[in-house]
Order: C-alpha cells, then sequence, then structure tokens
C-alpha cells in the first residue's frame, strides 16, 4: 500500500461546517464525489475548498508528493479521526524514542570501548 492521500485515514470530504470519512467506493473513484464537497486532509495539510487545485481530484489524492509534509496514517474503517490522530502522535513519538535510544547506545559503547581501551594502555605501557 502507498502512503498517500487515497490510503489515509485523515482524508475527508466536506460540506462545511461538517467533515466526513469517504468510503470505500470514494476512495476508489474520488472522481464521483458530489462536487459540493470539497476534499480536504483532516489534519489540515492541505484542502480543495480553499485552495482549489486545477488537477483532477484523482491526481489531488494519489500522486500529488506530499512527503515528509503530512501526518499520513493507514484508513482505518469506523475509526474516528480524533482516534486515529492520537495514535498517529503516539507512532511518531515512539520512533522519536526508539532513534533517541540508538543514539544513546551508540554513546555508551564507544565510552565502554574508550574505557578499554584506557585500562590496556593503563596496564601496558610503562608508567614514566
Amino acid at each position: 500500500m502507498k502512503n498517500n492521500c487515497k490510503h489515509c485515514h485523515f482524508l475527508s470530504k466536506e460540506n462545511r461546517p461538517d467533515s466526513f470519512s469517504l468510503s470505500k467506493i470514494d476512495r476508489e473513484n474520488p472522481s464521483n464525489i458530489p462536487a459540493y464537497y470539497s476534499l480536504k486532509c483532516w489534519m489540515g495539510v492541505w484542502d480543495e475548498g480553499v485552495a482549489p487545485h486545477s488537477i483532477s481530484r484523482d491526481d489531488t489524492i494519489s500522486k500529488v508528493n506530499r512527503k515528509n509534509k503530512c501526518f499520513f496514517w493507514p484508513h482505518s474503517p469506523n475509526m474516528l479521526f480524533k482516534a486515529a490522530e492520537v495514535l498517529q502522535k503516539r507512532e511518531a513519538e515512539y520512533e522519536q524514542m526508539k532513534r533517541s535510544n540508538l543514539y544513546t547506545r551508540i554513546g555508551l559503547w564507544v565510552a565502554a570501548i574508550a574505557l578499554l581501551f584506557g585500562a590496556v594502555a593503563k596496564f601496558l605501557l610503562p608508567c614514566g
């Protein structure tokens, strides 16, 4: 599954002031969504109603490159937007913690090796 808006849980259609999740049929063929709905990212990354695109709706949600500019979370039917938002934040924090722990472990290994070399050097080199 490609990480694009078409497969993202936060893809929604809006008829001001209400936002709705897209059905499976709407996701497969966004061109059939009535024009009185504007497509948008529920997380606020983009909104067709604020800045209409000159490209087709299918291109807007499938082909526009939003790498490192969005809050992608895989679509899960019947899950509310707020729940997906909390899960997405939790996953992002977990990934950041894993990266931080990796750097900590690397630092500890470097320090341990330096201590080992220091002990070996002290033992083998005569004091002057």
